[in-house]
């Protein structure tokens, strides 16, 4: 059976995109139900960027123990 491929994010673009919402919270000039769609909007890319971050260190645990790493 074939890896389940999960959709692979542009990290820099993500933490470019989480970075202008924490501006955008910084300068305080929203409303309400805009700030909670751009909380969720940011958690959203936090899970995403937490996740293709596990898949890089497995992946980076799996080289080293094909060559004898820890």
């Amino acid at each position: 059976m074939p890896k389940k491929e999960t959709k692979k994010i542009d990290v820099a673009k993500s933490f470019e995109e989480l970075e202008a919402l924490a501006d955008w919270f910084e300068k305080g000039d929203g409303d309400l139900d805009q700030g909670l769609q751009k909380f969720e909007k940011a958690m959203e890319i936090a899970d995403a960027l937490r996740k293709r971050l596990d898949e890089a260190e497995n992946k980076v645990k799996e080289i080293k123990e094909r060559f004898g790493g820890e």
